[in-house]
């Protein structure tokens, strides 16, 4: 899987987990993860946590996480784990779909954010 695939589908499942739940209540490889995040890269942590209420962040905080996926095997390690645990929910199918991630690695009308 591509890692800005592996990106989105983490990123969906992390940002409901804790909105749902809050990081208190996550457990297993979706605790482990938010530690990592929080641990190694607290940006991309904190851009997560402020897409919780704002869908239209999404894309931004999907692309800092594919870096840090891409940066940090660990961390890529577990993102894919809880990826290939979640790729055929159709919630989070449905809101790679209206964030621009289809078919799993195909981008359509991508935003690119340049720092």
């Amino acid at each position: 899987m591509e890692p800005l695939t592996i990106a989105g589908i983490v990123t969906i499942v992390l940002t409901g987990a804790l909105t749902k739940v809050g990081k208190n209540a996550l457990d297993g490889s979706l605790k482990r993860l938010s530690e990592l995040l929080q641990q190694n890269v607290p940006e991309t942590y904190l851009k997560l946590i402020s897409s919780q209420d704002n869908t239209e962040a999404l894309p931004e905080v999907i692309e800092v996480m594919a870096k840090t996926i891409k940066d940090d095997d660990e961390i890529k390690n577990l993102a894919t784990e809880i990826a290939e645990d979640n790729k055929s929910k159709s919630e989070v199918i449905n809101i790679m779909n209206n964030v621009g991630i289809v078919n799993y690695g195909t981008v359509k009308n991508p935003t690119f954010y340049f720092t």
